[in-house]
């Protein structure tokens, strides 16, 4: 007979055919199935018994199985756990040694359980499988859940209709989402908090195979909703060894650190090349005016949206700022992103020469004290730094 997935039938996928190759833990473990009447004599062998024990159905068919696949000195006790089994209907499982057709002896991992046909007849059924295959799945199971569970990358396992299945507890902690919230619910219920809807890119995925890596993400998390953070996240397709969909998986490294070191990183590269455009373009004259203009231009919009420097009253008529009293300050050059007077639509950067439109306006001084920096004359405001 060939193996059929009867999975998803119930969500409309077609049902799989006889050409599907054997997957899953059973076919892995090599399962050996064997069935034996009330006096202990085999009726029915599967392949993977013939596997295991190494005799062909026709060699154990009618034998008694004891006889058969026990050494002599571990007969009677298998004898009484059999009539222990079809006595009490209770199942025994456990490890025993067998005797292989070849003389060697195998461990082998056993569960044993009666049967009742329809006729009244009792029979026993004895699944067993090798006990090194039993350790072997047992130890990369385990190592699996561990390597999942303490992982400090996020892990998410989606069924191939993008609902969660599980969820470790660093995804937890990235995200601030618990696994309760997310575990059977669709991607797009639970990714709220993206700018994108991540589900048709996940689609994508699952449907051609064609994984993707280290895509950045910035977005603010339920865990976090006041701060950006930036993710570095994988999508792949999740298959069994027959090639067989099983759903997607996806990880999500939490690079936020990184990302605001590059963001400073970025500013501080910014602010050099501000202050490298400014030592070659204000100055260019000794004209006062034409100087400050070259400031404010300078700092928008880079900087600021709107930039104005003031001057020294004082400075422009040549003259020595009082050390006491109120210092009157001209506004000298105003820079800024549009002209009130442009036409719609058609943004203009302005400079205005204020000194004969802006009224003056005194502003107390604070003059040197000697041992300081030298008092300059000239000062600028600048309006919503962007550092």
């Amino acid at each position: 007979m060939g193996t059929t997935d009867f999975s998803r039938a119930a969500a409309g996928r077609p049902l799989t055919g006889p050409s599907t190759p054997p997957s899953g833990l059973l076919d892995r473990l090599s399962v050996a199935a064997v069935v034996l009447n009330t006096n202990g004599q085999v009726v029915f062998w599967s392949p993977k018994a013939e596997e295991l024990f190494g005799y062909t159905a026709a060699e154990a068919l009618g034998r008694s199985a004891a006889r058969l696949t026990v050494h002599e000195e571990h007969q009677d006790a298998v004898i009484k756990l059999f009539a222990e089994v079809m006595e009490s209907g209770t199942d025994w499982a456990g490890a025993f040694p067998i005797r292989h057709k070849d003389g060697s002896t195998r461990l082998v991992e056993f569960r044993n359980m009666r049967l009742l046909d329809d006729l009244g007849d009792v029979y026993a059924l004895g699944l067993a499988a090798d006990q090194a295959a039993v350790e072997r799945v047992e130890r990369d199971a385990a190592l699996a859940v561990r390597l999942v569970s303490q992982s400090p990358v996020g892990l998410a396992i989606l069924d191939p209709d993008l609902r969660y299945v599980a969820v470790n507890p660093a995804l937890e902690r990235i995200t601030g989402q618990s696994a309760a919230e997310r575990l059977g619910r669709p991607v797009g219920e639970v990714l709220t908090f993206l700018d994108t809807d991540p589900e048709a890119r996940l689609r994508r995925v699952l449907e051609t195979g064609e994984s993707v890596v280290d895509r950045d993400i910035v977005c603010r998390p339920p865990g976090d909703p006041d701060h950006e953070h930036a993710w570095s996240v994988s999508y792949y397709r999740l298959e069994d060894s027959g090639g067989r969909v099983l759903g997607l998986a996806y990880s999500v490294i939490d690079v936020t650190e990184r990302h605001r070191a590059a963001a400073e990183a970025a500013q501080a590269r910014q602010r050099l090349a501000l202050i490298a455009m400014a030592s070659a373009c204000v100055g260019s004259t000794l004209d006062l005016e034409t100087t400050a203009r070259e400031l404010a231009d300078v700092v928008v919009p880079v900087l600021a949206d709107v930039a104005a420097v003031d001057v020294l009253d004082s400075a422009l008529d040549g003259r020595t700022a009082p050390d006491e009293g109120p210092a009157l300050f001209r506004a000298l050059a105003v820079s800024g992103p549009l002209h009130r007077g442009s036409p719609r639509g058609r943004p203009a950067r302005w400079t205005r020469l204020l000194r004969q439109r802006l009224p003056d306006h005194p502003v107390r001084a604070h003059p040197p004290t000697g041992t300081g920096a030298p008092h300059h004359p000239c000062g600028s405001g600048a309006h919503r730094p962007s550092w």
